[in-house]
């Protein structure tokens, strides 16, 4: 009871001598600043910092040079694939960019661009000039080079003094009568270092700055991060507008899965059922007459033995509907190939990738299935090809057929794609002119 608190809730401080309300969070926090200057994310954020003058100098001379080149040479048409180069290398630019600040600085910034349509030259650039992720990643490309700049000064000059102190001691007696002036204000010297023991002082006032300038730099390259990720990453608009969009493929696929769970119920009362009812009445009626007919018995149990097969296949078609074991067994080109096989329209398949996550396994195959089921109600195609592969950091899934064209992309199939790939970040492109070919291709985020 003596070491109760008031309230029932702990032991009192005064039970514990020496004990400090904060003193472990005060270690933690001295902890923290002793590491800072031996911690790989400190010389990781001082490489960005002193890199960011020589590589912001480079996309400020191109960009400005490409632009104002292909501006005073538009009027010979010339200039304008200037200027659409110079489009298309900032762009490039600022995803190196967001790479490299994934790398140094660990802010993670995805791409905000808006998808490019699968659609004429003309109509592509028109997107990628219209979007204001590309004028975003040039504001941020100009000002790379002023702020490399102040970043640069900033960073060097907290650690060539810290360094420049610690290391007083060894060099300072080369200088001019073996005195260096540490401080100055003006033409007057206010710390003078001349003999072992001043120096000896200044060496430990530049350990103590080393933590200090290790904390700058992990500051600087914070303030820098924030201006990246405001720039170079989605506006509050487009996560807005994705949050709308997940939300709203959540809501469809919830629709989706009830949709399925009401077709498997219907599926097993008027397919799987009905065969096992069939087959438990004939199986009765067999040992009724095993012994006063027993040939027409025999005729019933040969019957019910067909029964039981077709329920059985029945329900392997149902489970393979649902996930099939191929899928988690093999992986996706082994199911995708048994998938193949069944469908009426012949069907190449193309797989380069191994093993994935499951929920992206599943995801792709459902993909081609609704799309090979299409193309074999509605496609009128001789033949069709199923491409799988890595592209970078997504899965690309691409089923092309040689049918008649013209698929309604606001139709039921279609949207059912979308929704699949929906549920996993993912997206489709349709291409579909009269007369086809028809491509549908899936880009799903894969990081593995």
């Amino acid at each position: 009871m003596g070491l109760a608190g008031a309230n029932g809730q702990g032991p009192r401080p005064a039970a514990y001598p020496g004990w400090v309300p904060g003193a472990i969070t005060i270690r933690r926090a001295a902890a923290s600043v002793l590491r800072a200057p031996v911690e790989a994310r400190t010389w990781l954020a001082l490489l960005y910092l002193l890199s960011s003058f020589v590589v912001g100098l480079a996309w400020f001379c191109l960009i400005v040079t490409g632009l104002v080149t292909g501006v005073s040479l538009a009027i010979l048409w010339i200039g304008i694939p200037l200027v659409g180069a110079t489009i298309w290398a900032w762009r490039w630019g600022a995803r190196i960019e967001r790479r490299w600040i994934a790398i140094t600085l660990g802010n993670v910034i995805d791409d905000p661009y808006r998808p490019l349509p699968e659609a004429t030259r003309r109509r592509r650039w028109k997107t990628i000039v219209h979007d204001r992720a590309t004028w975003k990643d040039l504001a941020y490309l100009l000002l790379l080079f002023p702020l490399g700049t102040l970043w640069s000064v900033i960073v060097v000059t907290f650690w060539a003094t810290a360094v420049g102190l610690l290391t007083l001691p060894l060099w300072y007696s080369t200088l001019p009568d073996g005195r260096a002036e540490v401080v100055t204000v003006g033409d007057d010297p206010l710390f003078v270092v001349q003999g072992p023991g001043r120096a000896l002082l200044a060496a430990l006032v530049g350990l103590l700055l080393v933590p200090v300038a290790a904390l700058v730099t992990r500051a600087v390259g914070g303030a820098h991060g924030c201006l990246a990720q405001s720039l170079l990453g989605a506006s509050r608009r487009q996560l807005e507008a994705r949050v709308k969009q997940l939300a709203d493929a959540r809501s469809r696929a919830v629709d989706h899965a009830g949709a399925e769970r009401r077709r498997i119920e219907r599926d097993l009362h008027d397919g799987a059922q009905q065969r096992l009812v069939a087959l438990a009445m004939g199986l009765g009626l067999a040992r009724e007459k095993l012994a006063t007919d027993p040939a027409a018995a025999g005729v019933l149990v040969a019957e019910a033995h067909e029964e039981a097969k077709r329920a059985l296949a029945d329900l392997r078609d149902l489970a393979r509907g649902i996930h099939p074991a191929i899928l988690t067994e093999q992986g996706l080109d082994p199911a995708l190939s048994a998938l193949a096989a069944r469908s009426p329209v012949p069907v190449e398949v193309e797989v380069t990738v191994g093993r994935l996550p499951a929920a992206l396994e599943a995801a792709a195959y459902f993909i081609v299935a609704e799309a090979l089921a299409n193309v074999a109600k509605h496609a009128s195609a001789t033949s069709a090809v199923v491409r799988v592969h890595r592209d970078g950091g997504l899965l690309v899934v691409e089923v092309e057929d040689d049918g008649a064209g013209g698929a309604d992309q606001n139709g039921n199939g279609l949207s059912g794609l979308a929704d699949r790939a929906a549920a996993v970040e993912g997206r489709v492109e349709v291409s579909s002119p009269v007369g086809g070919p028809t491509l549908i291709r899936a880009e799903l985020p894969c990081a593995f």
